[in-house]
């Protein structure tokens, strides 16, 4: 289904853990849909590995579970999707990565988003300022630019600037991987 996509290049599929690896290892994929239930090592475990051996994949989580969504985020995962999802939703979840934002799905459950608000909210945030964190907080709900703008009141070159600035102070290259990092050190 994603091979008819002209802008998507399938470059593997693998029904377990270590066969996935490998694959990821041989090929160095931009986006890698990952399982959480497989057999040999889970989707959890093997997306630390994943991004412990080849930083540069960006892992969706693709389930049937909502409940690990902050387990598959502090993993380094910077989408969760349901298995559910329309052919055209996967796609431009997929198309989102590569454009550095974080899909999430819609049937993840009030619950699951309130526990990791919950989760966020008991942290000290000493790293970034008041306007960064709430930047970086619409890039994990996939916002744009512009959508970011005209909810914070601010300009384009203000948010830019905020993402610059988050994106050195915690030493990464995109929106995916900065919201990815920051829930690893629980900042949002």
């Amino acid at each position: 289904m994603l091979a008819l996509e002209e802008d998507i290049e399938v470059a593997g599929e693998a029904g377990d853990a270590k066969t996935a690896l490998a694959q990821i290892e041989a090929f160095s994929p931009d986006v890698v849909l990952m399982d959480i239930k497989m057999p040999g090592t889970d989707g959890l475990e093997l997306t630390r590995q994943v991004k412990q051996k080849c930083p540069a994949c960006n892992v969706i989580m693709l389930t049937l579970y909502d409940e690990y969504l902050p387990q598959a985020i502090e993993a380094g995962a910077v989408g969760y999707l349901n298995k559910d999802i329309k052919r055209e939703e996967l796609v431009r979840a997929i198309r989102a990565v590569r454009e550095g934002r974080f899909p999430l799905g819609l049937s993840v459950s009030r619950e699951s988003l309130s526990q990791m608000v919950s989760f966020a909210e008991s942290k000290q945030r000493p790293l970034l300022s008041e306007r960064e964190l709430a930047v970086l907080g619409l890039m994990a709900r996939g916002e744009t630019t512009s959508e970011m703008c005209s909810k914070l009141f601010l300009s384009p070159a203000s948010v830019k600037r905020s993402a610059r600035a988050i994106f050195e102070k915690l030493g990464v290259r995109n929106r995916s991987e900065a919201v990815a990092e920051a829930y690893k050190r629980k900042l949002i």
